[in-house]
């Protein structure tokens, strides 16, 4: 039987049930912690939804309104249309969360013992960061459960000796659709497609190339009826979002006392360091106020780069921690990040060194998406990062730890056991 034709047989029914305490769970806190009235962003993934009903998605120019992808409201404009109340759409993470898991198990399984996968997954699935997540109309849980989609699509590629079709067309939606949903992978594509011609010239890699070719390139296709939107709009190629440059803008800030984090307009508006730029492109249209941003940034960049680099060092210590913040208190609430994070990445980095010692022993598969989700947060952490842009790659991670402790460190410890005592002949001649 064909590889494609039994791309999830095999999975127990009983791992649905074995994990079901987690879809219980993701629901109570859904429905406990679910707010009445919108929260930050919610409001405005609504509205794109409510646009697509009405047959489009962002005002004419030069209103344009293009800060995030239509991936996440074209999923919840389905409930709408159904007329489910908004409590579905937060409902909705609960089982794109559980969903996810069940694909992640699959994907643990692939390298490691039953016993092993599952207890790796509910390792994942108690990584309580993301909880907070849950009963939000954000796309984080969306995100998350895309990741584990392309985590397991991109394994069974790599996996097989030939190229199977469906499983190439499969991944590349999925990663097409992760970038619909999150534009700054749409910019990961391009740069694995270079990446992957550049490879497919030398012979190591040759034939995992071969396919890294194909499935970006048919994923950055998936990509162009947004982009031929985006330009129908903006008479600019290869535009994806508008939401970046004021990102890169506070990133790139110069001020002593600023670290990088993200302000909104309000904020900037009423801070004396950015007065007299905001009041500058205050009358600016969308497009003509993003330019802006983007030669602003590149200013500051250029006349201050050891200040950008302080500010990318504090980047990345909010992108994994949730600090440090500028002129913010931090809290007893900032453990809840720390804490979790902090043995994550102390494992991952120790991990990392194991594997380059034995890189010849991690299949390609996880080296493809290592490069994957690397890009991604190297490119977050050059704006202004908040830690749920890490939360979502720990589908990956998980994988990438269990591989390792499994396929690589146990089984050295296995031939070469730990406090053994070599013994040696000598010639006495």
């Amino acid at each position: 039987m064909k590889v494609e034709k039994k791309l999830f047989s095999g999975l127990n029914n009983t791992i649905y049930y074995k994990l079901s305490p987690f879809l219980f769970l993701y629901l109570v806190i859904c429905i406990l912690f679910a707010k009445s009235a919108f929260v930050g962003d919610e409001e405005r993934y609504v509205m794109f939804a409510n646009n697509l009903l009405s047959g489009f998605y962002s005002q004419a120019y030069p209103n344009i309104d293009l800060r995030n992808g239509p991936g996440y409201p074209l999923l919840i404009a389905v409930l709408l249309f159904f007329k489910f109340p908004f409590i579905a759409l937060k409902l909705l993470n609960a089982l794109l969360l559980y969903f996810s898991l069940i694909i992640s198990y699959k994907t643990f399984s692939i390298y490691s013992s039953k016993k092993s996968s599952y207890l790796c997954t509910i390792l994942l699935g108690l990584y309580f960061p993301i909880f907070e997540m849950i009963p939000l109309i954000l796309t984080e849980s969306l995100a998350w459960f895309l990741i584990s989609l392309v985590c397991f699509l991109l394994i069974k590629n790599y996996q097989q000796k030939t190229i199977s079709w469906k499983l190439v067309i499969l991944a590349s939606l999925s990663i097409a659709y992760l970038a619909m949903t999150r534009v700054i992978f749409g910019y990961v594509i391009l740069l694995m497609l270079f990446i992957s011609i550049f490879l497919f010239l030398l012979p190591r890699f040759r034939s995992s190339a071969k396919k890294s070719i194909f499935i970006f390139f048919l994923s950055f296709s998936f990509c162009l009826p947004w982009l031929i939107y985006t330009y129908s709009l903006t008479n600019k190629v290869f535009y994806w979002t508008n939401s970046g440059s004021m990102s890169l803008y506070t990133m790139s800030t110069p001020y002593a006392n600023e670290l990088g984090d993200w302000h909104n307009s309000y904020d900037l508006q009423l801070n004396p360091n950015h007065r007299i730029f905001m009041d500058s492109i205050s009358k600016l249209q969308p497009l003509e106020r993003d330019e802006a941003y983007k030669r602003a940034a590149i200013g500051n960049i250029k006349s201050h780069p050891k200040k950008f680099l302080s500010n990318w060092i504090a980047n990345v210590g909010r992108l994994l921690f949730s600090y440090p913040y500028s002129n913010t208190q931090q809290t007893i609430k900032s453990y809840f990040t720390i804490l979790p994070n902090m043995f994550i990445v102390v494992i991952i980095v120790l991990l990392l060194a194991v594997s380059i010692v034995y890189h010849k022993k991690i299949p390609d598969g996880i080296m493809w998406l290592f490069l994957f989700i690397l890009i991604y947060l190297l490119g977050s952490s050059l704006v202004s990062a908040y830690r749920r842009m890490f939360y979502i790659t720990m589908p990956f991670w998980f994988l990438f730890i269990s591989y390792v402790l499994n396929n690589i460190i146990s089984v050295n410890t296995r031939d070469k056991p730990f406090c053994s005592t070599e013994v040696h002949e000598i010639d006495a001649g």
